[in-house]
């Protein structure tokens, strides 16, 4: 094990969690900066919506993009090492060896994914910090990965996770604006697009999608949350900050035209209301439990003897709080605050 090659990586990505780069960027640097430190043949990276744990961003190293089959296999499937599982456990990382007993032929997903391309090691990470998942990422290669390569990922995790945090609300400008009305779009029972409105377009742009809506392959956004409602029957929300820096929602739910579900699923994507995000951003500029109730009622409108009544607190000690948010969120009126999480800035 190259002891030197991880404390360089250890260093390098204590040096991004500063950086506040948007997504893409960080998903490059950290690749670069743990092929080294953790070797293999291919990995996959994903940002996700913390609330939901629905991957919203995606990264794929030295592999095919993601398909319908590996959102329903990989990310959702009640596997060994579900990132589900790795997000609540004691220690955020796990080798897929292990977790089988050394019978990878278990899982299903070495079975459909991993062995028919000689892929015999895979090593799993959740970026969690104070208890709230915001990325993770699976590293692959012929031969397997040791238990001290587990724990550096281990060690790095919540590192990388501060850095998804952060990127999670790096707003970006000069994107397209997204169209005030709703898109939807609606898919098959063969997971094949079945309709969709004209506002649409403007919708996928936002989402960074160039193609043609009927004939390429959607962004995986949108085909990982049409798996969750297709494997579990039941609606899913996912929030992200669009090309333009706006917060987009996309919601999807099973849809039927008679009494059964046929398995069909409806998409729609629309700008996302101020009290969703709120959770959201106020979490990753790391305010406490108490800071993130104080700041949703800010955002109800509610001033500060309203909010000491509702908190029972003191107007004083309402205060104290009010400037310790406004210092985290770099702002320094309830106005700038109320602004600040409604662009994600």
């Amino acid at each position: 094990m190259n002891h030197a090659a991880q404390f360089r990586a250890y260093d390098r990505v204590v040096s991004l969690t500063d950086a506040k780069l948007p997504l893409a960027e960080l998903f490059d640097e950290a690749q670069q900066v743990l092929r080294r430190a953790i070797s293999r043949d291919s990995s996959c990276w994903h940002a996700m919506d913390p609330a939901t744990l629905i991957e919203t961003r995606y990264s794929a190293e030295r592999m095919p993009a993601p398909t319908a089959q590996i959102a329903e296999i990989a990310y959702l499937y009640d596997d060994f090492n579900s990132f589900g599982t790795l997000f609540k456990a004691p220690r955020h990382s796990g080798v897929l060896s292990e977790a089988t007993g050394g019978d990878l032929r278990k899982s299903r997903r070495y079975r459909e994914l991993l062995e028919p391309v000689g892929m015999t090691g895979e090593l799993r990470t959740a970026f969690v910090v104070d208890g709230v998942a915001w990325g993770c990422v699976s590293f692959f290669r012929q031969g397997d990965f040791t238990p001290e390569e587990r724990d550096f990922a281990n060690v790095i995790a919540p590192l990388l996770g501060l850095c998804f945090r952060s990127a999670g609300i790096h707003a970006r400008s000069g994107g397209p604006g997204a169209n005030l009305w709703p898109g939807v779009l609606v898919f098959d029972e063969r997971r094949q697009l079945e309709s969709h409105t004209p506002s649409t377009a403007g919708w996928l742009a936002e989402l960074g999608f160039e193609g043609s809506i009927t004939r390429d392959r959607l962004p995986y956004k949108v085909v990982s949350i049409v798996e969750r409602v297709r494997i579990t029957g039941r609606e899913a929300t996912a929030r992200m900050l669009g090309e333009s820096g706006r917060w987009i929602q996309i919601h999807a739910a099973p849809a039927s035209t008679g009494d059964t579900w046929d398995h069909r699923v409806a998409v729609v994507l629309q700008t996302a209301a101020v009290p969703s995000v709120a959770p959201l951003v106020s979490a990753a500029y790391g305010l406490t439990p108490r800071e993130r109730e104080l700041t949703e009622l800010v955002l109800q409108g509610n001033d500060t003897r309203e909010i000491a009544g509702r908190l029972h607190l003191s107007p004083h000690t309402v205060q104290s709080h009010l400037k310790s948010i406004f210092a985290k969120v770099g702002v320094r009126s309830r106005r700038e605050l109320v602004g600040r999480i409604a662009q994600g800035r």
